[in-house]
């Protein structure tokens, strides 16, 4: 018998297998997420060719979903990336096809809970922000997964930041949203826009930044000054001193965390405060560890 854990984002899709809910050690993969603009084939190409491929017998499944759902009905309410799933009954289908235990999750929550199980130091409070596509935010309040009275707590990617032009709308439908300024792939969107080329790549954006381009220069640097001002509208709102930044834009090291860590604490000074944002340890895996630890939550 085998549980998998599945991070389904707007980019890619990450998962893994495990027998005996060994957390340890995971062989976890990553495959291009394929659109079709219908959730049926979306969810069997995307989801299901996986478990089926890998022709084992699955006893539970995880889903750690960059949307929006109703954790009771298993419905996606509404996925701002990928419109076509809203009010989509995913749980549903996925137990039609395999009738087994189905838990599903945002995944920034899946991410917060990874990341969380494996700090090396014991802290009860903590935000895991995920950067990407993009923006998501899972919270550890007294060593706990914060949903909020509705169920959308960390929705931090739709955070109201600013109007100030056309830039700024969102896939949600929204103008000035914080992922509309702050995502990878807005940043990308800037530069391209800027610099008149056509990347593909936010790591190639940030190469450019350490070589001082200045289209990359002022597009990264409006992106880290705009993650340092929420961080610290976090901090000041419920007081976390510990932060884990995940998602893609890990990829572009551990000085750019560093250089969001060093702005927030600036500001901290005068309060005689200061707060740690680290990369997440797990990578950019940390959802697929989060949904088995939710699972096995279920089963054990």
């Amino acid at each position: 018998m085998s549980y998998i854990g599945i991070d389904v984002g707007g980019t890619n899709i990450r998962y893994a297998f495990t027998e005996e809910f060994d957390l340890k050690v995971l062989n976890c993969q990553k495959r291009p997420f394929v659109k079709t603009g219908n959730p049926y084939s979306e969810i069997e190409k995307n989801i299901c060719e996986i478990i089926d491929t890998a022709r084992v017998d699955v006893k539970g499944i995880s889903i750690s979903l960059a949307a929006i759902m109703d954790r009771n009905t298993g419905i996606v309410k509404t996925w701002p990336n990928n419109p076509c799933w809203n009010h989509y009954e995913i749980v549903k289908h996925l137990n039609n096809k395999y009738n087994v235990l189905i838990v599903i999750e945002d995944d920034a929550n899946c991410g917060s809970i990874g990341e969380h199980f494996y700090l090396p130091v014991a802290v009860k409070n903590m935000a895991y922000i995920t950067i990407g596509t993009g923006i998501g935010c899972g919270i550890i309040l007294n060593d706990a997964l914060f949903i909020g009275e509705n169920g959308f707590a960390g929705e931090l990617g739709h955070v109201w930041i600013s109007e100030k032009d056309n830039k700024c709308m969102c896939s949600c439908g929204n103008k000035g949203c914080f992922q509309s300024m702050a995502s990878g792939s807005a940043i990308l969107k800037e530069f391209n826009m800027a610099a008149r080329t056509s990347l593909k790549s936010l790591e190639r954006v940030y190469e450019l930044y350490t070589q001082r381009d200045p289209n990359a220069v002022k597009c990264l640097s409006d992106m880290i000054n705009n993650i340092s001002r929420v961080i610290y509208n976090i901090v000041m709102c419920l007081d976390i001193s510990t932060f884990i930044i995940g998602g893609g834009a890990i990829n572009m090291g551990t000085e750019f965390v560093s250089n969001i860590e060093s702005q927030v604490n600036s500001r901290l000074k005068v309060f005689e405060r200061d707060v740690s944002i680290k990369q997440a340890q797990l990578g950019e895996f940390s959802g697929v560890y989060g949904a088995l630890q939710l699972l096995k939550r279920q089963i054990v």
